[in-house]
């Protein structure tokens, strides 16, 4: 078989495993889970409001009149009622998988008005007016649901839900009324010095601290989804980028893509390196006996045999073509033994291959033409985002590809140029069996053999 096309492991960018789509939906899943587990803090809510709301009503009944007091304890019920409908809401949504990503704001505005009623009729109760909303434990619902909130990653969710229930809170007060100052006069007329100390912190100014804060509290947690998300998207974008590099780089050099960025890849690299094509004899033939199963275990195990030589070797397989397959030695960095590397790479695979044919019985046996070549060579990423393709060119990998090619002409499993022989050191081991014009520029080159033995 003669390939010179070295343009295999092929990778469509578009179609890789990881893309901001796939990020994208990583998000969505992240949503999903994130308002399922609100679902069950607004239940968990509902629950301890309903708990807290009616302690603190059976403590009034002294000055309450009964038409207050039903109507705090009703604003107890519908605060557990509310909440638990709201909660079952979202987590129903969630798993019968109806939950789109705008129903987060309606079910947080859900939220902020569920708490805006809550505080009215606690508040109107028993009688008091806007400037206790601090004092009711509705109003510590609100850095629950924005700490909950963070859990959803969507910063924009979080500002609305900021909003929404600053609305509520100021609706309460100004429909209940707010006395902005106390003055002296009606503070120790109505209570002693203690109750005069204490009424000034439900006035305007500890109230617009405690707003503050509030907000101050909500936009922290919305500016840390945002800094998660953007932290989490360059994360999952990087391990996105270097899985798409490894979908086309030989497995031995994928993890070198982290060091240097798509462009250096693409500037490529010129340098020395040795070749060794390997390619089955009479493949075709072969594989005219075997049905498509069996023949695709076969190509499998021998491929696998292939990797196990070049593994053992220190080779990089860079592509498998059909049958065949070209290995380098020398990348990413050229080493002075490369050439006797691929000798006993060469070596190892014919091992391999003999037990093969023991252990499978096959007849005829898998035989192979192996040739091995030194020289520089060029190696890099060519192509456009698109398609990406890890490319080794060069005159060596021609001359290889032709002296693999020569091994039917000497009827011989292994041949290599003078050049790799010398290189390795094993002269006296090898001889010479012919010389190969090299296409166009009148030179010969020297090929030798050496048993596989």
């Amino acid at each position: 078989m003669r390939i010179f096309q070295l343009d295999t492991y092929r990778s469509n960018v578009g179609r890789s495993a990881l893309t901001i789509a796939s990020v994208e939906d990583l998000f969505r899943e992240s949503e999903n889970e994130a308002e399922y587990t609100t679902g069950w803090v607004r239940i968990a809510l509902g629950l301890t409001l309903f708990t807290s709301g009616f302690l603190v009503s059976s403590g009034t009944p002294v000055g309450t009149e009964g038409h207050d007091l039903i109507q705090v304890r009703f604003a107890a019920l519908f605060t557990i009622g509310a909440f638990l409908v709201l909660g079952i809401t979202s987590f129903l949504l969630v798993v019968t998988r109806w939950f789109r990503p705008w129903m987060a704001f309606v079910l947080v505005t859900g939220d902020a008005a569920i708490l805006g009623i809550s505080l009215f009729l606690g508040l109107d109760g028993v009688g008091l007016e806007g400037n206790w909303v601090a004092a009711m434990p509705t109003i510590w619902a609100v850095p629950l649901l924005l700490a909950v909130g963070a859990l959803r990653y969507r910063p924009l969710v979080q500002l609305w839900a900021i909003i929404a229930i600053m609305i509520a809170v100021v609706g309460v007060v100004s429909t209940l009324g707010f006395r902005v100052f106390l003055t002296e006069l009606e503070v120790h007329a109505s209570l002693g010095e203690v109750e005069a100390s204490v009424d000034r912190l439900f006035s305007l100014s500890p109230y617009l601290m405690r707003a503050v804060m509030l907000t101050l509290t909500g936009l922290t947690t919305a500016l840390a989804m945002a800094r998660s998300r953007r932290l989490l998207m360059r994360a999952v974008s990087e391990t996105a980028r270097r899985a798409n590099l490894a979908r086309f780089l030989p497995a031995e050099i994928a993890p070198l893509a982290g060091e240097n960025d798509l462009a250096t890849w693409r500037q490529g690299r010129r340098q020395q390196a040795t070749i060794l094509f390997v390619d089955i004899r009479g493949f075709t033939a072969f594989a005219e006996k075997m049905d498509p199963a069996r023949l695709s275990i076969f190509v499998s195990s021998f491929r696998r045999r292939v990797m196990r030589a070049a593994e053992a070797s220190g080779g990089v397989v860079d592509k498998f073509i059909g049958d065949g397959a070209l290995l380098v030695f020398g990348i990413p960095q050229p080493q002075s033994d490369d050439s006797a590397r691929a000798i006993a790479c060469a070596h190892r695979l014919l091992a391999l291959l003999d037990q093969w044919n023991v252990k499978r019985g096959f007849d005829p046996p898998v035989r192979v033409g192996i040739g091995i070549h030194t020289g520089e060579i060029y190696w890099g990423l060519v192509g456009d985002d698109l398609r990406l393709e890890f490319t080794v060119l060069g005159d060596a990998v021609n001359v290889a590809a032709k002296i693999e090619q020569a091994t039917k002409q000497y009827n011989t499993e292994l041949l290599a140029s003078e050049t790799v022989v010398v290189q390795a050191g094993q002269q006296r081991a090898w001889k010479e069996v012919g010389r190969e014009p090299l296409g166009g520029r009148g030179e010969h080159l020297a090929i030798l053999c050496r048993p596989s033995g």
